[in-house]
């Protein structure tokens, strides 16, 4: 890809922050979070990927709210859409927040028939765009023009409704 497209995406990305006030909002409700392990679980989508961690594993017939608010132990926002950004087709953008994993901001509204509703409100510093690569060369530095990082603190809202699939 050109430098332009890099340039491009760049402005794009500032324009969008500029228009949505350095803040965004996200409504998760379709979907829900798997285990990868007993104690971290996963929801995956196209250009959505998140995990919750729990300090224990959590026991079918035995979870309630309180359980889950006791036991909750950090979220990582791996990917996130930032809907209404045009981005092309070859690119993956992402907002970037300061740590990997976290647990401040982080509320368990509800829980009721195995859905689990969270609000979480956090703050991000960047938002990264690269190049979809099929066979990224491992440790050579990405070219000029197939990445773009703009960095400016902006906050995030993410509410999730989603099923939590308790195994």
């Amino acid at each position: 890809m050109s430098m332009n497209t890099a340039n491009d995406l760049e402005k794009k990305i500032v324009n969008w922050l500029d228009t949505h006030g350095n803040r965004f909002e996200l409504d998760i409700h379709e979907g829900s979070l798997r285990p990868l392990t007993s104690t971290i679980y996963a929801y995956s989508s196209p250009g959505t990927s998140i995990n919750i961690g729990f300090k224990n594993p959590l026991q079918q017939g035995k979870v309630n709210l309180e359980e889950l608010r006791q036991n909750f132990n950090y979220i990582a926002l791996d990917k996130l859409p930032l809907v209404g950004l045009d981005v092309p087709s070859n690119w993956q953008v992402y907002p970037q927040t300061p740590v990997s994993s976290f647990d401040e901001g982080v509320h368990i509204d509800a829980y009721e028939n195995n859905r689990l509703r969270m609000t979480i409100v956090t703050s991000f510093f960047a938002i990264y765009g690269s190049q979809k690569q099929e066979h990224p060369i491992m440790d050579k530095a990405a070219e000029e023009g197939t990445y773009v990082q703009v960095r400016r603190d902006f906050e995030g809202v993410i509410k999730l409704d989603l099923t939590l699939a308790i195994e």
